[in-house]
This record gives structure tokens, C-alpha cells and sequence, in this order.
């Protein structure tokens, strides 16, 4: 993009003091500014070529809306109550003609206006029919790579066997015969969530059904912190289907990405609050059309949080049904719909 793009003839020319520290950062950046290949000299670039709308997801809501990009306002009351609904007491912004014309539109990573949220919850398009075709979109084509759900579909396979073996039974669609957590013990800063395997199994264990296999995906990698809760189940890991699914040739940095789809195949499911990890692992099963009712969280306070409707909210900490209840038909998803 940068060759393309940052020449005398790209769009976006480079400026011939910045090059060297461009050329520097742009195959591989360092995210100290110390550092010669410092990732903000592209960011630099990107903010002296391009517009930087200034938005913050917890001040303001971004919307799409074909009257007001034309400098009219808007007629539609279902729609102007959508909106202040959807908005609630953040300012509203709307997509206009400024932005459209420039020839990039670089999003800030600054403290103020990191787009720390999900996507349904900071920008909205004013017709219903629209909103729900890029959710879809967003279902249908910004997902894993081929190579990634085949691997995680062997081991599936592999787990689900294992527990038909048992007694178990798919669902309709062809989820279930096992259940699933994701464990997050690495450097997430919420240590009220982090709890020991003991506080783990007794905040969850009613979900379990006896004999059950529990699949967990963690970043854990002393398997004996897991004792407590393997003297009730058998448990499952990535690591045991290392040869299956051919994990050794893989990316490491798919590893995660296995481990979300795995999960996200579960009769019950319980996460980690606060992680965005346990997050889109409860999104791909909203996708899949499983019922939250068998979503929870091992943080007491927040246990059975994904069993309530609620709007879109600024927290990452979860996932909520406008993401994808609806979506595939014309009209905004609400609790009195569905």
C-alpha cells in the first residue's frame, strides 16, 4: 500500500525527510519510539496525508445516513428515534461528504479515541436494512482464515466423537456433545477475574452435565493448575490434538483463533470477563444461532449477563445481541421482536 500509495504519483506521497523512517517501519514497526522502525512514523504519515476524525466511542456514535450526508435532515421518525435511542447521551456524528472525498480516513490509536468497542455499538446506519447487510457482512466475510476453521474442525470432530462415545447428542446444528471454557490466566489487568481452578469449578459447576468432556482454551500452560476442576471432568486441551490437526505447520499466532472456534462449538460455554476473547467466542455462537442461555461468565457478579436483552454498551468486557439477532432480516432486532 505504502509502495503504491507514498510515491510521487501515489495518492499519498511521502515526504522525502519521512521516507527513511517509513522504509524502516514499513514491513515490521516497533511499538516504543525509541525504536528506529517506531510504528508511529507510519501513523505520522497516515495522519499528515490523510483525515482523522476525532471520535470516541464513549462520546460519540457514528452514523450513516443518506439525508443528512446530502445536507438534509432527516424525515423518518422510526429512524430519528433509532437513532436517539441508539446514541442515547453521546454526540452524534454523521458520515459526510469530507470524509467520503479523502483519500484515506486514518483512525487515531491515541488514548481518547482508540476504538476500544464493538463495532454495532459505535456506528449505526439509519436504515435497518442496511445496518443488518453489514452486519452481515461483517459475519459473512471479516472471519478466520480457510486453513483455521479446518483445523479447528478436526479437532471438533475429534471431541465430539469422544463424547457421542459417552452418550452425548449434537444439536441441530451440529454443535454440542462436549461443553467449553476459556480460562484467561496471562496478562489481562482485571485481576478480580482471575480466580483460582476451585472458584473456577464451584462458580460453574450446575453447568456441567456428569461425564461430560470440557474443552478448555486458555493461555495457561502449567496444566496442574487445572487439577481441581480434571478430579470431576475430563478435560481437553489444544495441545492434545497437536498431531490431529497438523498444529506444528501451522502460524503460531492461529493458535488462539483455533481455540475460539473449538469453544464456541460447545453445548455450555463459560468465559472470563472482561477478555474480548471470551467475547467473540460468545459472538461466533450467537452466529451460529445457539441460545445464550447457555453463555456464562465464571465471575459471579457477571455470571448470567449474556441471559438478558440489553442495547449495545461502550464495555468490550462482553458481547450483545445486536451484534447478531436479526441480522438477517430488514428490521432492527428489539426485545419485543425476538
Amino acid at each position: 500500500f505504502l509502495r503504491r500509495e507514498g510515491g510521487v504519483n501515489g495518492r499519498l506521497p511521502i515526504r522525502p525527510e519521512k521516507r527513511d523512517l517509513i522504509e524502516k517501519s514499513k514491513v515490521t514497526c516497533g511499538t516504543m519510539k525509541k525504536f528506529d522502525n517506531w510504528c508511529g512514523n507510519i501513523f505520522e504519515h497516515y495522519s499528515d496525508v490523510g483525515y482523522v476524525p476525532q471520535l470516541n466511542p464513549k462520546k460519540n456514535c457514528f452514523i450513516f445516513d443518506e439525508d443528512e450526508y446530502h445536507g438534509k435532515k432527516i424525515q423518518n421518525q422510526e429512524r430519528l428515534e433509532y437513532i436517539e435511542a441508539f446514541c442515547d447521551d453521546r454526540d452524534k456524528v454523521y458520515f459526510n461528504m469530507t470524509m467520503q472525498d479523502s483519500n484515506l480516513i486514518h483512525f487515531s490509536s491515541e488514548k481518547n479515541y482508540r476504538l476500544v468497542t464493538n463495532f454495532y455499538y459505535f456506528l449505526i446506519f439509519s436504515d435497518p436494512i442496511m445496518d443488518n447487510y453489514m452486519k452481515r457482512f461483517v459475519r459473512d466475510f471479516l472471519h478466520y482464515h480457510d486453513s483455521i476453521y479446518c483445523a479447528a474442525g478436526k479437532i471438533i470432530q475429534s471431541v465430539q466423537q469422544d463424547g457421542l462415545a459417552r452418550g452425548f447428542e449434537l444439536d441441530n446444528e451440529g454443535g454440542g456433545a462436549y461443553s467449553a471454557l476459556h480460562v484467561r490466566r496471562g496478562d489481562l489487568q482485571f485481576k478480580k477475574v482471575k480466580i483460582s481452578a476451585e472458584e473456577w469449578y464451584e462458580n460453574t459447576k450446575e453447568i456441567w452435565e456428569q461425564n461430560e468432556i470440557l474443552y478448555i482454551a486458555t493461555d495457561e500452560r502449567n496444566k496442574t493448575f487445572f487439577e481441581p476442576i480434571a478430579k470431576h471432568h475430563t478435560l481437553k486441551f489444544l495441545d492434545d490434538y497437536w498431531d490431529l490437526a497438523g498444529l506444528g505447520d501451522m502460524d503460531p499466532n492461529y493458535m488462539g483463533m483455533i481455540d475460539t472456534i473449538v469453544a464456541s462449538r460447545g453445548r455450555a460455554f463459560a468465559g472470563t470477563y472482561f477478555s474480548t476473547f471470551s467475547g467473540y467466542i460468545n459472538r461466533l455462537r450467537g452466529y451460529y444461532g445457539m441460545s445464550m442461555k447457555d453463555s456464562y461468565y465464571s465471575f459471579l457478579p457477571k455470571k448470567n449477563t449474556m441471559h438478558k436483552w440489553e442495547r449495545s454498551g461502550s464495555a468490550f468486557a462482553k458481547e450483545f445481541p445486536a451484534g447478531w439477532i436479526g441480522i438477517d432480516g430488514d428490521i432492527w432486532a428489539s426485545h419485543d421482536r425476538f
